[in-house]
């Protein structure tokens, strides 16, 4: 979908409003020609209000062809103006001059004098378009000059004898009048143009705070996964340890922003475990108490790593704590309880829990009774009692998911570039279609595309469509628009290189997976929705998950 900038929201479009300019020019010289026709042939035919054959043709020479000839001849000059002068300001006052021309040359030849002061509020009116405050006075200037020329006229005429006192005296105020209606309309619309800048300056902030988190967040899960990568045993572990850790705060009643601050400290907890040789982290006997130090030793140089790390500054109390115990007997500092930081806490347990729920060099990951036993057994000792209890409930509720290992594994998958070539150019010709009701059609076999290339190669794969709705009818596109924009960076945050997004719609996204696996697949969807409504401005949106031939194909296409 195309990117809405500033200008499109703010700025006032200059071309359309010379053209509406000379539009009504035109207008009136027509009018004003018919007008002259139709009177001189009525009173031609009726010999009314005294006037002979001659008399009439001197005014239809007088009013109808001289007056003609003038406004259509500004009409023109107004046209090569409009296309030869390319300076915008210099065009507009060109264009409010030439029309002023033609009042003043209607009230100067009309006998009407009451047209004299109607006549002179078509300029101004138009002048207000522009929304330019110079210009207005501009087009006051020259109508108020205008009138004088008219009035002057008619109080010379000998033959028009009647008070033009009262008359003239509306004649100058109307214009006044309008004018500073015009500054009223003008101001007003000045400042909503400046609160639409400062809301859509605000959009974009946030838009481009909310891609640099993701980027953050991929960079932070890269370096993570190089760490895990070290342990061919502990692949993936810093990624669910991170997600444990946030679904403990997050039934700990932790605001948005703290989890969202947990998550990345979490990734980060083993960054020491860099400088730890890969025989050591993945040698199958019994360490050494040497052997075993260097290993402890990846707190300590993790926070020395992580202590001038402004993005995320409270990364190095939890590098370097989340081996504390509760009992004071952990390691580095040996502190307890409540010294110990919040968050070292809470990572700690998701540490704990991981390394007994994961394949180990040593040994198989162990049952969920023995897990829960050990956990048990460490309350009060290792583990902080209070959010033991909290955590102990996601346990038993099977809310924390499953082993992630197989699923981030794949990032290195040796055809998987393969695999994404055909998922692509499947999409391609999804995307190319023009016509909707083709595009339902071929959405519909999409799965069948899908399932066939998995059978090609012998994988799985799944798509998932994420279709965002809101809570309100009357949402402006615009609103609509950012939603999405904010679910394809919680999506994106959420995906490996080895799968695939795509946005079909503003309100339909989807994600193709190479062998995620069910439950991992519902793991990503907690992820996909956690981060998105960590954004407290999509509060009226929600978003709905489907899976393969779940997903109804839509009902159009939205952004061709």
């Amino acid at each position: 979908m195309a990117e809405i900038t500033e200008n499109e929201y703010t700025e006032i479009e200059y071309e359309k409003w010379g053209q509406v300019v000379i539009k009504a020019q035109l207008i009136i010289a027509c009018i004003v020609c018919a007008i002259e026709v139709i009177n001189n042939i009525i009173l031609y035919v009726t010999r009314s209000q005294g006037y002979g054959p001659d008399t009439i043709v001197q005014k239809l020479i007088r009013y109808l062809l001289i007056t003609s000839v003038i406004n259509f001849g500004m009409v023109v000059l107004s046209k090569i103006v409009e296309r030869r002068v390319e300076d915008e300001i210099t065009k507009r006052y060109c264009l409010m001059l030439f029309t002023t021309l033609m009042c003043t040359d209607v009230a100067y030849s009309h006998y009407q004098f009451s047209v004299t002061f109607a006549i002179f509020t078509i300029p101004l009116v138009i002048s207000i378009l522009y929304e330019d405050k110079g210009l207005t006075i501009f087009t006051l200037v020259i109508s108020m000059f205008g009138n004088l020329i008219s009035v002057a006229a008619r109080a010379n005429d000998l033959e028009y004898n009647r008070d033009i006192g009262p008359e003239a005296a509306i004649a100058f105020s109307l214009p006044i009048s309008i004018y500073l209606f015009s500054r009223l309309i003008t101001t007003t619309l000045e400042n909503r143009r400046l609160k639409a800048q400062e809301a859509v300056s605000r959009a974009e902030k946030a838009n481009a705070n909310a891609e640099k988190m993701a980027l953050s967040f991929k960079m932070l899960e890269t370096l993570a996964g190089t760490i895990d990568a070290k342990d061919k045993y502990t692949n993936g572990h810093s990624m669910r340890v991170a997600t444990y850790a946030t679904m403990l705060a997050e039934n700990m009643g932790w605001s948005k922003e703290s989890i969202a601050t947990l998550r990345y400290e979490s990734l980060l907890h083993d960054i020491g475990k860099i400088g730890v040789p890969d025989e050591i982290l993945n040698k199958p006997s019994k360490l050494s108490d040497v052997e075993f130090d260097l290993i402890k030793s990846h707190t300590v140089v993790g926070a020395d790593i992580l202590k001038n790390m402004v993005a995320v500054p409270n990364a190095t109390e939890v590098a370097k704590y989340h081996h504390e115990r509760f009992d004071g007997r952990g390691y580095p500092s040996g502190i307890s309880e409540y010294e110990i930081p919040e968050n070292a806490r809470i990572v700690c347990i998701a540490d704990a829990f991981d390394a007994m729920n994961s394949d180990r060099i040593y040994r198989k990951a162990l049952s969920r009774e023995v897990i829960r036993e050990e956990l048990v057994k460490g309350r009060g000792s290792q583990f902080d009692p209070n959010m033991l209890d909290v955590f102990l409930k996601l346990f038993d509720d099977n809310k924390l998911g499953v082993k992630t290992d197989t699923y981030f594994a794949l990032e290195n998958d040796s055809n998987k570039q393969d695999i994404m070539n055909d998922i692509e150019s499947v999409i391609g010709r999804l995307a190319s279609l023009k016509d909707s009701e083709s595009a339902i059609t071929e959405f519909d076999k999409f799965y069948k595309y899908m399932r066939n290339i998995g059978l090609r190669y012998e994988r799985s794969i799944e798509v998932m469509s994420i279709d965002l709705e809101s809570k309100s009818k009357d949402i402006s596109y615009k609103a609509l628009d950012e939603a999405a924009s904010k679910l394809e960076v919680a999506i994106r945050k959420n995906i490996r290189a080895v799968d695939v997004y795509y946005r079909y719609s503003p309100t339909r996204h989807m994600m193709i997976l190479l062998d995620a696996g069910a439950a991992n697949i519902d793991v990503i969807q907690q992820r996909v929705q956690y981060d998105f409504e960590l954004n407290p401005e999509m509060e009226n949106f929600i978003i709905k998950f489907s899976l393969n031939e779940s997903i109804e194909p839509p009902k159009g296409l939205y952004n061709k």
